[in-house]
């Protein structure tokens, strides 16, 4: 009894096995959706909730992920798998990757003083596109001076969207010549707004306590406008003029430091007040009782140097005559004392005066 009762159940339990797995093999159909195949539309280049409708009412399963192309409309559909027109099963999944709404931003790399080609490459890795170009004379041909975005000059380091558009200032070389301007007494933002204007660019040394930057003004420049024979001074555009910026400079500070003669008239005026205000002018005493005029000394003349020149010739004439005469009259009186000498008609009038006289009149004695 027992026995046929433990092959009972033994039976029982194989019927029931054929049983689930005949039913198991039998469901795989209906489980898989074996034979039911459909075809992957084109998803690239619709919206993402157009694609969504689409997958839904063909039995789709959907993952979406996202990039960003800066070309490309946000949330529209940039790739999918499977590609169009695959033969899938019903209720597969499909991935789509649409395109950002919000673009993210990365930190802005550094393109000054690189040549252009470098930059070019440099903004390609980071998906930056190039924006306008200006050329600007300097003495760096070919290197990016400034970088600017939307408008703005922009610092390495700063974050920036993907995709941005980046403007680029080029250096072309120096070859004009630019007069140089007089900043001295100007603010801060006009010196920037002249200089700007005349293409060349500046160097600032700021001086003291600066409580507002913009209207600080500048009082000493390099090189200066003019020269100190008031020659304008001329540089290449592009080049660098130096500058010391103050709050608020004295006035004399200002006039020291101004161009050209102005600077000099400046220095001689302030010399001279000094020299009036520290020299006291002593005039004469009065002198009382009887005056001698022989004692009164003249002032004696100031003459300019061929005045002084003539002065010397007349003199130097005067004494090579009076000279002469002292001759004249010694050889008279050694002829007088001595053997008679015979009377030259030739001689000078005085001298025969003399011999007729008899001796030597009183003036020589």
């Amino acid at each position: 009894m027992l026995k046929r009762s433990f092959l009972f159940n033994l039976l029982l339990v194989i019927l029931v096995v054929i049983g689930l797995v005949f039913l198991f093999f039998s469901s795989l159909n209906f489980l898989t959706n074996h034979g039911k195949q459909t075809i992957i539309p084109k998803l690239e280049g619709k919206s993402m909730s157009e694609a969504v409708d689409i997958l839904k009412s063909k039995g789709f399963r959907i993952v979406i992920d996202s990039t960003y192309q800066s070309y490309s409309k946000p949330l529209e559909v940039l790739y999918q798998e499977p590609e169009v027109g695959a033969n899938v099963k019903i209720g597969r999944t499909v991935f789509i990757t649409v395109n950002r709404k919000t673009p993210p931003s990365i930190p802005m790399p550094n393109l000054v003083n690189t040549s252009f080609r470098n930059a070019i490459l440099t903004m390609q890795s980071y998906r930056l596109v190039m924006g306008d170009t200006t050329y600007k004379p300097d003495v760096a041909a070919g290197a990016v001076l400034e970088q600017w975005v939307n408008g703005r000059k922009i610092a390495p380091g700063t974050l920036v969207p993907i995709g941005s558009r980046i403007d680029l200032v080029i250096g072309e070389g120096l070859s004009e010549q630019i007069e140089v301007p007089n900043i001295i007494g100007m603010t801060w933002n006009e010196a920037k707004r002249l200089l700007d204007s005349k293409m060349l660019s500046i160097n600032a040394i700021w001086e003291g306590e600066i409580t507002d930057s913009a209207y600080a003004i500048i009082y000493n420049q390099q090189p200066e406008a003019i020269n100190e024979l008031d020659f304008n001074n001329q540089i290449l555009a592009g080049d660098i003029i130096d500058v010391r910026i103050m709050q608020s400079p004295s006035q004399e500070l200002l006039l020291k430091n101004q161009p050209g003669s102005k600077k000099l008239l400046g220095s001689s005026d302030d010399d001279t007040a000094e020299v009036t205000s520290s020299t006291e002018v002593q005039m004469p005493e009065r002198p009382t009782g009887t005056i001698n005029r022989d004692s009164i000394k003249k002032p004696r003349a100031i003459l300019i140097p061929s005045q002084q020149r003539k002065e010397d010739n007349i003199k130097d004439n005067q004494d090579k005559i009076t000279d002469r005469d002292n001759k004249k009259v010694n050889s008279t009186v050694i002829k007088k004392t001595g053997t008679p000498a015979k009377v030259n008609p030739k001689k000078d009038t005085k001298e025969s005066n003399i011999k007729h006289s008899g001796g030597i009149s009183d003036e020589y004695q």
